[in-house]
């Protein structure tokens, strides 16, 4: 989660969201990203998208089974110091990633999400993706408030 907190400071430093992500798997980093939505103007560069995208189009691999922990990419665990939208945590799905590590959650954050929680997602759509939350939490939430955080409705 470190690795990612380092991602979540170089977009703060350009103006982004503080948001960041890594992908690991036996200890080597597969991918970074952190978001970029503001300084491309592209509103599907979050962090996850940016570091799923880095890893897929670095190894010139996909998930044929578009299933969670499964394909080249069994066994990498994806950290985001953000609990992953819904784009954002299909995508680590369907890139076949094992497992996700959360820092900071939406309501750590007021960030009103209505009934939106990554477990539901996982749950719903019966992924195998194994998760966890909470993993260096404050630090994640100090560094998003740092950057553009605007809480309440959107």
């Amino acid at each position: 989660m470190a690795l990612a907190l380092d991602e979540a400071k170089k977009a703060a430093e350009a103006g982004n969201v503080a948001v960041g992500a890594v992908i690991v798997r036996d200890g080597h980093v597969l991918s970074r990203g952190h978001n970029v939505v503001r300084s491309t103007f592209d509103i599907s560069a979050h962090a996850e998208a940016v570091a799923v995208r880095n890893m897929t189009m670095g190894f010139r691999q996909l998930n044929p089974t578009s299933q969670a922990a499964s394909g080249p990419f069994a066994e990498a665990i994806l950290y985001a110091t953000l609990e992953p939208c819904p784009m954002c945590c299909w995508l680590a799905c369907i890139a076949g990633i094992s497992s996700l590590v959360v820092g900071a959650r939406h309501a750590d954050l007021g960030i009103p999400f209505g009934d939106y929680q990554v477990e539901k997602l996982i749950k719903m759509t019966k992924r195998n993706i194994k998760l966890v939350t909470g993993v260096l939490a404050a630090e994640c939430v100090a560094l998003y408030r740092t950057g553009r955080f605007v809480p309440g409705p959107r």
